[in-house]
């Protein structure tokens, strides 16, 4: 087989008592700044991180968060788990769902 079938980028949806707060990619998720820049410290030691460093917090961060949804897999929607609302800039979450809780291992 010449090409193979591209993985689809895990998905999240946040709600909140008003509705939905975020669509979109596991990725893109916004970042609280505080956040990126104590773990930025944490990890590299840099306090005005550069663009590469702030790429590599967030994707330790989102691999972290996607972690954590892993474990409720099966589950259609669940309770936002601790690290997805200390990291996540999105206030009021009360809910989510994400494609990798269709997801079988």
């Amino acid at each position: 087989m010449l090409f193979k079938s591209k993985k689809t980028l895990p998905t999240l949806r946040l709600y909140g008592a008003s509705g939905l707060l975020y669509d979109g990619l596991l990725k893109d998720i916004p970042i609280k700044e505080e956040t990126l820049l104590a773990k930025s410290i944490e990890f590299f030691d840099d306090p005005e991180p550069c663009h590469i460093h702030r790429s590599a917090v967030r994707t330790r961060l989102t691999a972290e968060i996607q972690k954590e949804l892993l474990m409720h897999q099966g589950q259609k929607e669940i309770s936002p788990g601790p690290l997805l609302l200390s990291y996540a800039d999105v206030p009021g979450v009360i809910s989510c769902a994400s494609s990798l809780l269709d997801e079988i291992s």
